[in-house]
């Protein structure tokens, strides 16, 4: 009975290592389930952000406002016969210069 204890025992530890520490084993099965739960996250931000894109896109083509908007916000342009202030915070004035 004893010998027979022993086999199994060994059998028992055997599997075991296969299982918790071969190539394909528990710690593989779990360092492979955080990188998809990463690789999801970025995804979904991605996905949010090229739905932004589109639905931003979709705006240039298809209004004027947007448009108009874009080349006031993001390119400084004006209309003829308008005038363009910048005001400047002397805080940050004072920030830049010190730097």
């Amino acid at each position: 009975m004893k010998p027979l204890i022993i086999i199994l025992t060994v059998l028992f530890l055997s599997l075991q290592y296969k299982l918790w520490f071969v190539q394909d084993g528990v710690w593989r099965v779990h360092q492979l389930k955080k990188q998809v739960a990463q690789q999801s996250k970025e995804n979904r931000q991605l996905s949010q952000r090229n739905a932004a894109m589109v639905v931003e896109i979709n705006d240039l083509k298809s209004g004027k406002l947007a448009l108009e908007a874009h080349a006031r916000n993001d390119l400084n342009m004006i209309k003829p016969h308008e005038l363009f202030y910048i005001l400047v915070d002397k805080s940050e004035k004072k920030n830049k210069a010190s730097h």
